[in-house]
């Protein structure tokens, strides 16, 4: 799943207690997408968001939930925090891996339920959380594929300039045009939380073991589908420039910078891990994501695989 689909795709069809998919109109694959039928309004907040429609379905459910979603990010953003080695402020990479960490809490729960919990649906606390959560990660990742000069610095971003930008890149916006729900004020709220989750005492008695047995697991696990999926992007940039250099498409790009910027933030993730996979260059991209795949799934307690295959290679990759 993880280098097939990557993690936040890979979790999004599955559903919630409230019978409702995770990543709602946004599920992919887009096979998997049940279109489960939602009251919708008009947003009337000002910016990209306004006079779009909004999902009041799920964000009943999501606001009923806001304050153990706050929870939730509380108590992953503090196990990050944890491994951090210096006191500095939360910089842009530590938002990407706290976003990807929570995503990574619904895939380690599935993956680690026993055979007759495996069609369990995800509480709905969780997966209100998950959908705030991809917020940030959309945000990040829009910045990471773009070379944007802050994530590139790995500098803080106030909740207002993470609004902003969000607004303003259409992230609010999903493919089918429908905008993120919520008020501007606690959309902000969420993503100010987000920023400053170390210093909030309201929910610091949530503990992780309330949802995972064992927390360094699941957290070595989120780490390991960073990096992997950050190798995946920088060999994807690679391959983007190299056609583009060989005429093989036309245009301009920055593919070279968004390349360093995932190098970065896989480093980072790298440097945060018990087992770091290995560097060695010469092995081909194939040797290093296979190797990085059943990394994963060691943490997983699954069996390794021997092979990825060609198509499955291009189609991660095209």
């Amino acid at each position: 799943m993880e280098f097939h689909h990557g993690l936040w795709n890979g979790v999004s069809a599955l559903f919630s207690e409230s019978g409702r998919q995770l990543g709602e109109e946004n599920t992919r694959p887009f096979a998997l997408n049940h279109h489960i039928p939602a009251e919708t309004i008009h947003c009337k907040y000002k910016g990209s968001r306004e006079g779009r429609s909004i999902n009041m379905s799920a964000l009943r459910i999501a606001m009923q939930n806001f304050d153990e979603a706050l929870a939730i990010t509380g108590a992953v953003g503090r196990h990050h925090l944890g491994r951090k080695e210096s006191s500095d402020p939360l910089g842009i990479w530590d938002l990407y891996i706290m976003a990807r960490a929570s995503i990574a809490l619904v895939a380690y729960q599935k993956r680690f339920r026993r055979q007759e919990q495996v069609h369990s649906a995800v509480s709905d606390a969780l997966a209100s959380q998950y959908q705030f959560i991809s917020g940030v990660f959309m945000i990040c990742r829009h910045m990471m594929e773009n070379a944007d000069t802050a994530i590139a610095a790995n500098q803080p971003i106030a909740a207002d300039m993470l609004y902003d930008y969000a607004d303003k890149h259409g992230i609010f916006i999903s493919f089918n045009g429908m905008a993120c729900a919520g008020s501007t004020k606690k959309i902000k709220e969420f993503l100010d939380f987000c920023n400053t989750c170390p210093d909030q005492t309201a929910h610091s008695d949530f503990r992780l073991e309330r949802m995972v047995s064992e927390p360094n697991n699941w957290y070595q696990y989120a780490l390991a589908t960073v990096e992997l999926d950050c190798f995946i992007e920088r060999e994807r940039s690679f391959q983007k420039e190299r056609r583009l250099n060989d005429g093989e498409v036309a245009g301009r790009s920055d593919d070279t910078a968004s390349a360093q910027v995932f190098t970065s933030v896989g480093n980072y993730a790298r440097a945060l891990m018990d087992d770091p996979p290995s560097t060695d260059d010469h092995h081909s991209f194939h040797d290093g994501a296979l190797g990085r795949q059943n990394q994963i799934l060691s943490l997983l307690g699954r069996p390794a695989i021997k092979n990825l295959s060609t198509k499955h290679i291009g189609a991660r990759l095209g």
